[in-house]
């Protein structure tokens, strides 16, 4: 054990570091409570327990205790012993609650009895250190098995995600933005952090049902006729039964948004006709971005519309098909979205980029 000894009488002093050396131990000796300081500061990691008289000059010894004690909350437990030569209850007492000590030796000691306390705080400091040890581990393990689900978490939805962008390459980059700007939209409305990486996760699976949907209506380059617009409208309830029954918070979220993206503030969207709060927020806010970025972008039906309509009618369906909360906020709102979206964009192209033909 490397002990410290702060000590203002120099005879205790060698006394005490003469028993320690002889016992076996590293002995560092400093006269005062500042300089002990500095010794913690310069290797503060190598001190295992410090013996301290109470009163010394320039810092006391209870004060250097209170001090060490905030030193060790965050590092390596540091065994103290109080030397002193008060011999009252309540003056003990005080430098336990003061202080923090561990424990105390009364001026003039036997030197068995220093002996046996330095014993039992050997035998204290290899329990604590183990105690320390073992909860290191168990929170390494936690965490590398909370990492773990998350990353089982990702990859269930990249796979989602990849049977979907083999079937509809459009689909697979409109879904990138719209991960990115329900995100966004998030941020704004004050999500916590997990939220946000939730509906990041989540908001890519809320087409999924596309998947159930067939090639001839999916891909169609031409105006869907009002069966096949029928057809497509099922997407909602075929990616719910996808993602229906899944213990995952992102799984579930996921079957939320996929359900009920296509709800109208007004009730007259589907699958349900759900109006007003009974929309789930999530889908509120996946709802919005979503027509934003289908009428932004080309489609194998159509061109792109330019800005200008899109807001128009954006604006237009607050009220109806947008919540007027969720509306307002996104129009206020649009040139960081756009700047957001730009981004993306950009990391879309570069993905493409490098992707093998």
């Amino acid at each position: 054990m490397h002990i410290l000894i702060a000590e203002d009488q120099l005879i205790s002093r060698m006394i005490l570091s003469d028993h320690l050396r002889k016992w076996g131990h590293q002995v560092t000796d400093v006269s005062n409570g500042k300089e002990a300081l500095e010794v913690l500061f310069n290797c503060g990691s190598e001190i295992d327990m410090i013996i301290t008289d109470w009163e010394m000059p320039i810092m006391d010894g209870i004060s250097l205790a209170k001090v060490v004690r905030e030193i060790s909350a965050t590092s390596h437990y540091i065994y103290i012993i109080l030397l002193t030569g008060r011999n009252e209850f309540t003056d003990i007492v005080a430098g336990f609650s003061e202080g923090g000590v561990d424990d105390y030796i009364v001026k003039p000691f036997e030197v068995l009895e220093l002996k046996l306390r330095i014993q039992g705080a050997i035998r204290l400091i290899k329990s604590e250190r183990a105690l320390r040890e073992s909860n290191d581990n168990l929170e390494r393990l936690v965490r590398k098995q909370t990492q773990d689900i998350r990353e089982t978490q990702e990859e269930i939805i990249s796979r989602l995600f990849n049977a979907l962008e083999s079937r509809d390459q459009e689909t697979a980059q409109h879904v990138m933005r719209i991960a990115a700007m329900s995100s966004f939209m998030g941020g704004l409305l004050g999500w916590a952090p997990s939220r946000l990486d939730a509906i990041r996760a989540a908001a890519p699976l809320h087409d999924i049902g596309k998947i159930g949907i067939a090639d001839s209506v999916l891909l169609k380059p031409d105006a869907l006729t009002a069966e096949e617009f029928e057809l497509i409208k099922g997407h909602t309830q075929i990616g719910a039964k996808i993602l229906s029954g899944s213990h995952n918070p992102i799984i579930q979220m996921g079957e939320v948004i996929a359900h009920s993206h296509h709800e109208n503030w007004d009730g007259t969207g589907y699958p349900k006709g759900l109006k007003e709060n009974e929309i789930p927020i999530v889908a509120q806010v996946v709802s919005i971005v979503d027509v934003y970025d289908a009428l932004s972008s080309d489609r194998v039906y159509r061109k792109g519309m330019p800005f200008d309509k899109v807001m128009a009618i954006i604006s237009d369906s607050v009220g109806k098909k947008f919540s007027p909360g969720i509306g307002e906020l996104f129009i206020k709102n649009i040139k960081d979205i756009q700047e957001h979206c730009e981004t993306v964009n950009y990391s879309i192209a570069k993905r493409e980029e490098n992707s093998p033909d």
